[in-house]
């Protein structure tokens, strides 16, 4: 009997020697369960084509843009009108204007004689209503993206960020890189809240005084029809 307890304590030391020897002795790591990352908050995004001549790009020397071609427009004053009534202001007739479409945006730009300033008004839509502080960070994705010297965040600087008696919100910025300075109205058109729109103006800082006073005029006639 005894030689038989010898033979099975044998064959249970066998065992556990086999069994440390292809665990290492110590137990698995059990693998860890990833935690769920919240999905970011939605911000619309324009993704207009490479280039797309509605997006101002970085200017050379000290214009914002090479001087346009003449149009053959009078420079006495005249009104434009936003295709869907959403703006009207008031501009030389001899600035070079061009309408840019998208899918899901359209840009009205206007360019001084001398190339040396931009007005562009900017509606975007894209069915989806935006929601808390979108708005403002769509804005500055804009002007980080499409009116930087760089095309990345770090060249606009924004100088004052204040709330218009119409409750369009105001930007004041400059490109620390390029030469030039701007101001930015923005705001949520219709009770749907899908409809933004921005205004911008923006100039070389050694701009003359009369492409100035045209864009003061165009802030100051700006209204909704």
């Amino acid at each position: 009997m005894k030689s038989q307890y010898r033979m099975l304590f044998a064959m249970i030391a066998l065992l556990l020697v086999t069994s440390l020897a292809c665990y290492g002795g110590t137990p698995p790591t059990a693998t860890p369960v990833p935690t769920n990352t919240p999905a970011p908050t939605k911000v619309p995004q324009v993704q207009p084509p490479a280039a797309t001549p509605g997006m101002p790009q970085p200017p050379s020397g000290n214009q914002l843009n090479d001087p346009p071609p003449p149009n053959g427009g009078s420079p006495e004053m005249y009104t434009f009108t936003d295709q869907n009534d959403l703006l009207s202001f008031d501009l030389p007739g001899d600035w070079t204007y061009e309408n840019v479409p998208g899918d899901v945006y359209y840009t009205d730009i206007f360019t001084s004689p001398d190339g040396s300033a931009k007005i562009e008004s900017l509606v975007y839509n894209d069915g989806t209503a935006f929601t808390g502080k979108d708005n403002g960070r769509f804005a500055l994705y804009l002007l980080n993206t499409f009116y930087s010297n760089t095309g990345k965040e770090g060249d606009i600087r924004v100088s004052e960020d204040s709330i218009m008696p119409d409750g369009s919100e105001k930007l004041t910025w400059t490109s620390k890189g390029g030469g030039y300075s701007g101001v930015s109205f923005f705001e949520l058109r219709g009770s749907d809240r899908m409809t933004f729109l921005m205004f911008t103006l923006y100039y070389s800082n050694d701009a003359d005084q009369a492409v100035l006073e045209v864009l003061d005029n165009a802030i100051n006639t700006y209204v909704v029809p």
